[in-house]
């Protein structure tokens, strides 16, 4: 981290200036989170490079604590009178807030034990050149571009070095380094009269070592997946058995799940479930659920949270019974509980609570079995890769168009389908509805893992 030792002192020096500035200023406690981030960035746009830039910048918020009530400000300076108004603001706003008896600035806790330091931070990718970096973004561009039938709407390859801190005036003072290289692409294919519609890939590495290869190889199942989409078919109305890819659960699926897994819908009274559902069946039992912090292949790894609570891998979901929930300080004070180090957000925002990595575990069938049985009178099967409509979180019902979707008849696959319209329920399709899940897994975007899901009682309609 030697190329970053300069703007490390700056961050941890602004900060430290800062707290103190909130004190003088008549805090009770403060806390300020910061950033750093050094970037290159080439862009694709309409089938050729569009743009190359780079930026740095710091950034840092302020929270005070006067009483009861909180204030926030935000600044992205280091200058020494504009970190003083900044304090003199929070706190002036902090006076006239209303109180609120679950707001806290924390002493340190423990670590749970997570490597130290975690794997965040390559010199050789941080010293990559903007030579290489326009070389791999023109193997991406060859390689997607290869087949003629693929229109490129826009690409993006970043490169970039990260400084994240978190101090308060209890005595936390944490400070972490990550480099990444963050690439992504948004494409349609096109054949005669037909169009498919566009998708989109994101994907992560933090290491220089492999990443040339990863590139190439995401870039050329990106293209693999746009052109299946040609093979344009029909589906059937009918009401039965569904299979939603790995990113359809996540999607669909899982993030309404979430939503009653976090510490402040509980605390509202707004989830589905109470601490005293702790240890109870709430979803089927082939169900298993965690969040991983502690993974540098994924986004939403780190060491610390938004608070500086240090983070953890925590099962949420154990075989269909309630684990844990997401717990800041804020949440974790108003039920009583302790924080799991899932505070959220950056120096711009109050924290707020969302997971890290989540990791859905695999069943016990094969894909190829799960497949075979999902169709067992071969009329046709959904398989539902990506949705754009609408979930309601708190009942549970969905409805919108299932997009790149694949029909299956009697396991094998027979062609793609056009937008066609799906509805359901969540629970109902984690729940009694829930058929198998597939053994084997598939990492989306780099970000959370889930393996295939069947499930019934989905209604399909086509147009």
């Amino acid at each position: 981290m030697d190329t970053l030792k300069k703007e490390k002192l700056n961050l941890e020096t602004a900060a430290s200036v800062l707290v103190d500035y909130g004190l003088k200023a008549g805090a009770d406690s403060a806390e300020v989170c910061g950033s750093f981030g050094q970037r290159s960035r080439i862009s694709l746009e309409k089938q050729d490079f569009h743009l190359a830039s780079t930026d740095d910048g710091y950034l840092l918020g302020i929270r005070v604590l006067v009483g009861k009530s909180q204030g926030f400000c935000s600044i992205n300076s280091l200058e020494k009178n504009e970190l003083k108004e900044m304090a003199h603001r929070a706190v002036q706003i902090a006076k006239i807030s209303p109180e609120n008896p679950h707001c806290s600035l924390e002493a340190p806790l423990a670590s749970k034990s997570s490597p130290s330091p975690l794997p965040l931070w390559d010199s050789s990718l941080a010293n990559i050149s903007l030579r290489t970096q326009k070389d791999w973004v023109q193997w991406m561009k060859n390689e997607i571009l290869k087949d003629s039938r693929i229109r490129l709407n826009e690409g993006s390859l970043e490169v970039g070095k990260d400084l994240s801190l978190l101090i308060n005036s209890r005595g936390v003072h944490q400070v972490e380094a990550e480099t990444h290289c963050v690439w992504s692409l948004m494409a349609m294919a096109a054949q005669d009269q037909v169009l498919t519609s566009f998708d989109t890939c994101s994907h992560l590495l933090r290491t220089e070592k492999g990443l040339a290869e990863k590139i190439l190889s995401t870039t050329k199942t990106f293209a693999q997946s746009l052109l299946k989409n040609l093979n344009l078919g029909t589906a059937r109305n009918y009401r039965g058995l569904v299979l939603f890819s790995p990113r359809a659960v996540l999607d669909i699926l899982l993030d309404s799940l979430m939503y009653h897994l976090n510490g402040r819908v509980v605390m509202e009274g707004s989830s589905r479930w109470h601490l005293t559902h702790k240890e109870s069946e709430i979803v089927h039992s082939a169900l298993h659920l965690t969040d991983t912090a502690w993974n540098p292949a994924r986004f939403g790894c780190g060491a610390f949270d938004r608070e500086g609570t240090p983070t953890q891998d925590l099962c949420l979901i154990d075989h269909g019974k309630l684990s844990s929930f997401l717990f800041d300080n804020y949440s974790a004070k108003g039920l009583h509980q302790s924080s799991t180090g899932h505070a959220s957000g950056g120096p711009s925002s109050l924290p707020s609570v969302g997971a890290h990595s989540l990791s859905l575990a695999g069943g016990t069938l094969s894909l190829a079995k799960l497949l075979s049985q999902s169709d067992p009178s071969k009329q046709g099967v959904l398989w539902v890769n990506r949705y754009s409509g609408q979930t309601d979180p708190v009942t549970g019902d969905f409805s919108g168009v299932a997009k790149s979707s694949e029909w299956w008849v009697g396991g094998e696959f027979s062609h793609c389908v056009k937008e066609t319209l799906i509805s359901g329920n969540v629970f109902e399709c984690l729940g009694k509805n829930l058929v198998a899940l597939s053994k084997e897994t598939q990492v989306v975007d780099d970000s959370n893992e889930s393996p295939t899901l069947l499930a019934d009682g989905v209604s399909v309609t086509t147009n």
